[in-house]
């Protein structure tokens, strides 16, 4: 048994942790395509190996559907959200991860799920957004969202909850 069965998970209950999941992928790792059946071969392939002359490698996810990351166990998620996963993964806990002093990993800026190197938005990106967001709600000119006379939508950028009209009262 190499414990990638259809049911999930070395258990066979279809429960895994994700490290187990890891774990069950991992018995292909350094295993020759000469060693393996017919049936340990697409359990490699879907556990996300493929060969290349004599050894296993890992498939190129470029070329694997949503269906095959998603049956791997992976989730969709930003490239942010990807590199804070590893760093929780390296380091443990969102604490240890904060406490990091690996200054050295590439990853260490973004640990904390924010780009160091984004610019703050412009005014002018702030109001393009906010004119989105207003055709968005479903008005092509804003007007039924509009309670200002400035033209902002009802309670946006007002600074005491006094200001703020409640449509129902």
């Amino acid at each position: 048994m190499l414990g990638i069965e259809e049911g999930g998970g070395a258990n066979g209950l279809g429960a895994a942790t994700r490290r187990q999941r890891e774990r069950d992928c991992e018995v292909f790792t350094g295993r020759k395509v000469a060693s393996l059946s017919a049936a340990e071969m697409e359990q490699a392939r879907r556990a996300g190996y493929e060969p290349d002359g004599e050894y296993l490698i890992g498939r190129d996810p470029r070329e694997m559907t949503r269906a095959e990351l998603e049956a791997m166990g992976h989730e969709a998620m930003s490239p942010m959200e990807a590199i804070r996963a590893k760093c929780l993964d390296c380091a443990g806990s969102a604490h240890e991860v904060r406490c990091c002093v690996a200054m050295a990993c590439p990853s260490s800026p973004f640990r904390t799920n924010k780009n160091p190197w984004r610019a703050p938005p412009t005014e002018a990106q702030i109001e393009a957004r906010r004119r989105a967001a207003l055709r968005l709600r479903g008005s092509a000119d804003g007007a039924s969202f509009m309670g200002a006379a400035d033209g902002r939508p009802s309670g946006v950028g007002l600074s005491t909850p006094a200001e703020i009209q409640c449509p129902n009262k």
